[in-house]
């Protein structure tokens, strides 16, 4: 009983330190969560969509579960105890009878028996069977490539209440706000989006590059999950610290949240037409999935 309890837990510890293991490797080289039920609702549609998947993820996927019940089946498999058992030999009483007529003794004189003293053996001392467990090589596979390099020292200089004023300026013109995840390193301010498929995302402090990279990450997922539809992302900072010389033009830079206001009331949502057919609500939801996604990854 002591023995199935053993195994019990031994497997149980394994099963999670497996897991932890292959959920670390996922995570590090494929940005995989394997506990991440919309990491693996964007697999099922990428293979839906015949869109490429790198083969080191399957590659990885079918050694893990190799692992995972070889290392199962070495604990919890059956062990047989090897038993060195003494073997008592016979004596035949009549030459000792015979002795004791040609040579009488005084006294009896106590000969060593095999019971008393069992004859060595040849075979060797039982060796423990527990088994050893070995980390499994790493691939050797090409590293798959990264949506972000390393991140720079930022210098924050956003508040609370400048993220509550850029919803109320884009909420004034007619836009609807999302939440704002963190992209990578950088941590967006705002995500709006309005009518014909716009959308902006916006930040505070951080160089104009930093968000090129972010809304290049954001292009990616919408390029792999959606055909013919194009979505017009648009980009601002305010208070860059390379707003002189932006290393990224195409976005939008203020010098403060005034400007930008100034800005958007000059360019508000147009409404929504007639012929929406809930094209716009469709278009709200797909957002929604890809902030929820996004602050996962």
């Amino acid at each position: 009983m002591r023995d199935k309890l053993d195994n019990f837990l031994l497997a149980t510890l394994w099963i999670f330190a497996s897991t932890l293991g292959v959920c670390f490797w996922f995570n590090i080289r494929f940005g995989f969560n394997i506990f991440s039920s919309a990491h693996w609702h964007h697999l099922a549609y990428m293979q839906a969509s015949q869109n490429p998947v790198s083969p080191a993820f399957y590659i990885s996927m079918v050694i893990s579960v190799i692992v995972v019940i070889c290392g199962l089946y070495l604990l919890i498999r059956p062990r047989f105890r090897k038993f060195k058992i003494p073997v008592r030999e016979t004596h035949n009483p009549s030459p000792n009878i015979q002795s004791q007529h040609i040579a009488p003794q005084p006294a009896p004189i106590q000969t060593p028996t095999v019971a008393q003293t069992p004859a060595p053996t040849s075979e060797p001392e039982p060796v423990s069977t527990a088994p050893t467990l070995t980390r499994p090589p790493r691939l050797n596979i090409a590293v798959t490539p990264q949506l972000h390099s390393t991140p720079l020292p930022q210098q924050t200089i956003q508040t609370p209440s400048m993220a509550s004023e850029l919803r109320e300026i884009f909420h004034g013109a007619g836009y609807t706000v999302k939440n704002n995840p963190r992209i990578g390193t950088t941590q967006t301010e705002l995500f709006a989006i309005g009518t014909n498929e716009v959308l902006w995302i916006g930040a505070v402090g951080i160089p104009t590059t930093d968000l090129q990279r972010a809304i290049d990450t954001v292009n990616q997922i919408f390029s792999d999950t959606l055909d013919d539809i194009i979505i017009n992302v648009n980009g601002f900072v305010i208070s860059a610290p390379d707003a002189n010389a932006p290393g990224a033009p195409d976005i939008l830079t203020f010098d403060k949240i005034d400007t930008l206001r100034q800005y958007m009331n000059e360019h508000k949502n147009p409404p929504l037409g007639e012929d929406d057919n809930g094209n716009f609500d469709a278009f709200s939801a797909y957002i929604s999935t890809v902030i929820d996604y996004l602050g996962k990854i």
